[in-house]
């Protein structure tokens, strides 16, 4: 099961934009289970993965505490199953990649999801085989048929 909590005010997200990250994320679970590497990681083990999005200078913080790196990042998952996104760099990458806001943020909640099931993304080669199934997964669960709210 896969949570979807917003930890920020930053942005404006509906509930209905929520709610949709949080029914496509329960797509995406299955295929990410089904798309292990490096012995799978702890998504088997997982009962639920809480994905709590945040402003950038929480993020920052995370990633200063938790990986001794300054700055906001897109993303960062945590073993014990939560995945810790910014919708303030999701906002920008969005644009920066011509990319819809919602489907940015649930690029980033399928990441999460893949790094769980055991894959990593610190190795070139590793990143674009990552890259590759990540890419896969959002198109089957992100059907585009639903108009996106404008940020």
């Amino acid at each position: 099961m896969v949570e979807v909590y917003n930890n920020q005010d930053a942005v404006a997200l509906s509930d209905t934009i929520l709610d949709r990250l949080e029914e496509v994320a329960q797509l995406a679970l299955p295929l990410a289970l089904a798309n292990p590497a490096h012995g799978g990681g702890v998504l088997p083990e997982l009962d639920l993965v809480e994905v709590s999005i945040v402003d950038d200078p929480t993020i920052d913080q995370v990633h200063r505490d938790f990986m001794d790196i300054s700055g906001p990042t897109d993303v960062i998952t945590f073993a014990h199953g939560e995945i810790v996104i910014s919708v303030e760099t999701a906002q920008r990458y969005a644009k920066e990649y011509s990319n819809g806001f919602e489907r940015e943020l649930m690029l980033y909640i399928v990441h999460g999801l893949l790094h769980l099931s055991g894959h990593e993304d610190a190795i070139d080669s590793e990143r674009q085989a990552m890259e590759k199934v990540q890419f896969e997964i959002l198109e089957k669960v992100w059907t585009g048929t639903r108009t996106e709210e404008k940020r």
